[in-house]
């Protein structure tokens, strides 16, 4: 099991000597580099010698993919782009969020929705595969997404697929907030490609006797045979990079 930490830009400089196997970094802002600030950017992450294992906030919020207002072209137009990039950087996984971009209105045609997640993933399948990376489905908190909250879910839509370039990702935090018991992981661990750790109620980095016991989550991972990625996330805050060491030392305290 590989640790990685999600970042911004910013504090890349700051977390490249911590000793995370991976950095993950949000691919629509890779996208929106101009390409001579691209290219630059390239440089400047082999300089730092850090690995960019991940991907996350896949999409634009001006590119929905559920409702009246799919725009399929659009779509492929910005996912060859997006995933040529991160292929350069050498992504293997890229996290499909998407709190906006997926969101249904209450009044909502909510079974219409679903087939239309399961369109977009069959459209993410072609991307995925031409630039070997695998989509890692991931269920978000009933308070910022109202369509797919559970790894359960994540599991069935990617089990009843059958893509191979789409998986199921799984974040211990939005999990302890809807009950979703650690034996969904190991239901879904035919598919479990990508997991996060955060403190369920403040957002922040984990960090000991924050109250979560994240020895669990690592036990149940360690049991199930997982080998990918599990990135540590919260909110960027000025103590970022110490907050990062002190995340990372813990899980390297829980293995």
């Amino acid at each position: 099991m590989k640790l990685g930490i999600y970042t911004d830009f910013v504090n890349l400089p700051d977390v490249a000597g911590l000793g995370f196997d991976y950095v993950e970094i949000p691919l629509r802002e890779l996208a929106a580099l101009p390409k001579g600030d691209f290219s630059a950017f390239v440089d400047y992450v082999e300089g730092l010698g850090i690995c960019v294992g991940a991907c996350s906030d896949m999409l634009p919020d001006d590119l929905p993919v559920t409702g009246p207002n799919v725009n399929a072209t659009a779509l492929h137009g910005y996912l060859k782009h997006a995933f040529g990039r991160a292929q350069r950087l050498g992504a293997k996984v890229i996290a499909l969020d998407g709190a906006r971009s997926r969101a249904v209105p209450d009044d909502g045609d909510f079974p219409f929705a679903w087939r239309q997640l399961g369109n977009f993933l069959r459209l993410l399948q072609g991307h995925a595969h031409e630039c070997g990376i695998t989509v890692a489905l991931e269920p978000l908190r009933k308070s910022d997404c109202n369509l797919l909250n559970l790894v359960s879910e994540a599991t069935l839509i990617a089990g009843l697929l059958q893509l191979s370039n789409i998986a199921v990702a799984a974040h211990w935090g939005h999990m302890a907030l809807a009950s979703e018991p650690l034996s969904s992981l190991r239901r879904a661990a035919p598919l479990l490609r990508h997991v996060y750790a955060q403190n369920a109620l403040t957002r922040a980095l984990p960090r000991p006797g924050d109250g979560e016991d994240y020895g669990r989550l690592v036990e149940t991972l360690r049991d199930i045979g997982y080998t990918g990625g599990l990135t540590l996330s919260g909110t960027i805050t000025e103590t970022f990079a110490e907050d990062a060491r002190i995340a990372l030392n813990h899980f390297r305290d829980e293995e």
